[in-house]
């Protein structure tokens, strides 16, 4: 099982995007490789950051509970993050844009 929040295909993806864009100082396929999976994690972390820094103290209970349980119908989750008020779409998709924005330092082409 990954650690990931979101499934790695879309951050590789998205961050293989990124890369192409900007030119990087790197000297071997060695150090983009381990770049390209520092910016992975990093975009995960950011994403998590985003969607569960949003939830009240016991709103972070009842989550934990459903991990504790190793729940793994999305229903389940949907049906927690829409009583939470969290448009985890939304949310996934702005802190995207952000990271990507930073991460070009302003460029966006």
């Amino acid at each position: 099982m990954n650690d990931y929040l979101i499934d790695r295909e879309t951050l590789s993806e998205f961050i293989d995007e990124l890369i192409k864009k900007k030119p990087l100082p790197l000297n071997s396929a060695e150090e983009l490789s381990n770049f390209r999976e520092e910016q992975i994690k990093a975009l995960d972390d950011r994403i998590g950051l985003a969607i569960f820094g949003r939830l009240t103290e016991d709103q972070n209970r009842e989550i934990n509970e459903l991990l504790d349980r190793d729940e793994e119908n999305p229903d389940v989750f949907e049906d927690f993050f829409n009583r939470a008020g969290i448009d985890v779409d939304k949310v996934v998709a702005d802190t995207m844009e952000s990271f990507g924005k930073e991460f070009l330092g302003g460029q966006n082409d």
